[in-house]
């Protein structure tokens, strides 16, 4: 946009006023409301905050009902939630994905350390179930949290997408990647557990 103003979009939950990257879009499809992550779909949307309350308050007084200006099958908020965090976790296991295939990220202990001390990494992720004290080591080395941290998935998970058995910990060494992995991490947290 003109002069550096991001587009802004009204959330129908607490109808709090938003840049458009922080509220999720939901359009209506041909059997009911569909949440439009990666904003590709076409058709009326409506905008939610990604916050338990903001989709309680949407789906009990009929907010996305009146938005989408038209019938939307009854739809727990378990429900909601349930799709919005299996799309955030896509997009943020997309994005670590293609960090990867562009060699922006690197993974294990090793690989890690030497990141931090030649003074590249952007972002560390560490696995949820990696042990105290390599998390210990590690955050010495980054400087006691002075590099941005998140923690998500199981060393598992986090191994799978990396290319290796497990990973308890690794590290994004570009800051566009850094910037679009955190901003979905922080997005999944604030989410409930499922």
């Amino acid at each position: 946009m003109p002069g550096g103003r991001k587009p802004e979009r009204t959330c129908i939950g607490c109808r709090g006023v938003f840049p458009k990257d922080e509220v999720v879009r939901i359009v209506s499809g041909p059997a009911g409301p569909v949440i439009d992550y990666r904003e590709k779909l076409p058709g009326r949307a409506a905008y939610i905050c990604p916050r338990p309350e903001c989709i309680r308050a949407a789906l009990a007084k009929g907010q996305l009902a009146r938005a989408l200006r038209g019938p939307v099958p009854q739809q727990t908020e378990e429900q909601f939630l349930s799709v919005l965090i299996a799309a955030v976790r896509e997009k943020l296991f997309s994005l670590l994905s293609m960090a990867v295939k562009a060699g922006k990220l690197v993974s294990g202990f090793s690989a890690v350390d030497d990141a931090l001390r030649k003074g590249t990494v952007a972002l560390l992720i560490f696995a949820d179930d990696i042990s105290d004290g390599t998390r210990e080591k590690i955050e010495l080395h980054a400087g006691g949290g002075a590099i941005r941290q998140v923690t998500l998935s199981t060393k598992g998970e986090l191994g799978s997408l990396v290319g290796r058995e497990l990973a308890g910990v690794a590290a994004i060494v570009e800051k566009g990647f850094a910037d679009a992995v955190g901003k979905e991490a922080e997005r999944l947290k604030g989410l409930p557990k499922r």
